[in-house]
C-alpha cells in the first residue's frame, strides 16, 4: 500500500494555522461521528499491540483520543498544499487509565472517507506544541 503524504511541517502559532488544525480534527470527528472507521498502518498496528501488551490501551483508546483532540495538542503537521492523497497531522496526547503520552499521527483522505493511523506510540523525543499556552 503506497500513500502520497505531505511532508510533517511545524505550522507558526497564528490564527490562520489554527484554525487549519481545528479543521482538520472537526473532519476526523465527522467522518468517526459518521461511521468511518480508523484504519492502521502495519508499522501503527505493530505499535498499537506494543500499547495493548504494556498499557491495555485499544483501538477504542485511539478513537476517544482522537475525539478529545485540540488545537493545543498539534506538534506538527497539515501542508496547506493539497498535492497530497492525505493531509497529515502529528499530536502530543494523553491516552488510556494510565494517561500515557503518545506520539499519534494520523491523515485524513484528501478524495474520499479513509482516517489511516501512520503512528500511535510513547515518543522518543519531547514535542513541542507550538499552539500551547
Amino acid at each position: 500500500m503506497y500513500y502520497k503524504v505531505n511532508k510533517m511541517i511545524e505550522l507558526l502559532n497564528k490564527v490562520d494555522n489554527i484554525q487549519l488544525v481545528q479543521e482538520f480534527i472537526d473532519e476526523a470527528k465527522e467522518r468517526i461521528s459518521n461511521g468511518v472507521d480508523i484504519t492502521f498502518t502495519k508499522k501503527a498496528n505493530a505499535e498499537l499491540e506494543d500499547l495493548m501488551l504494556e498499557y491495555d490501551i485499544s483501538v477504542a483508546d485511539i478513537e476517544y483520543t482522537i475525539l478529545n483532540l485540540t488545537p493545543e495538542n498539534y506538534y506538527r503537521g497539515i501542508d496547506p498544499s493539497g498535492n497530497a492523497d492525505f493531509n497529515v497531522c502529528a499530536f502530543r496526547a494523553f491516552i488510556g487509565s494510565d494517561n500515557i503520552e503518545i506520539y499519534l499521527k494520523y491523515g485524513l483522505e484528501s478524495d474520499g472517507l479513509q482516517i489511516l493511523v501512520f503512528s500511535n506510540h510513547i515518543p522518543d523525543f519531547p514535542m513541542n506544541q507550538p499552539f500551547k499556552n
